[in-house]
């Protein structure tokens, strides 16, 4: 899948920033995993927690945890950085 423009993987940014996710990089069955988890273009999401070796991602009222290989894949494009 190609870089978008100003795109970052998830486990980048942050706790507590918003993001919109732009796009998924890796294998086919990764990206459709992940679709499957509510994790499409479009949608907004945000990482609470970081705990080393996995995030805990907060996709609307849903919160999952995904380990840092899948975390890697989403890219995303800042929105906004939250108060932590």
């Amino acid at each position: 899948m190609q870089l978008h423009n100003q795109s970052l993987p998830l486990m980048y940014v942050g706790q507590g920033v918003r993001t919109r996710l732009v796009g998924i990089s890796g294998s086919q069955r990764t990206a459709h995993r992940l679709a499957e988890l509510g994790f499409v273009p479009g949608v907004e999401l945000s990482v609470v927690a970081d705990s080393g070796s996995a995030l805990m991602i907060a996709v609307g009222d849903t919160r999952l945890a995904l380990g840092y290989p899948l975390a890697q894949a989403l890219l995303v494009a800042v929105l906004e950085k939250g108060a932590s």
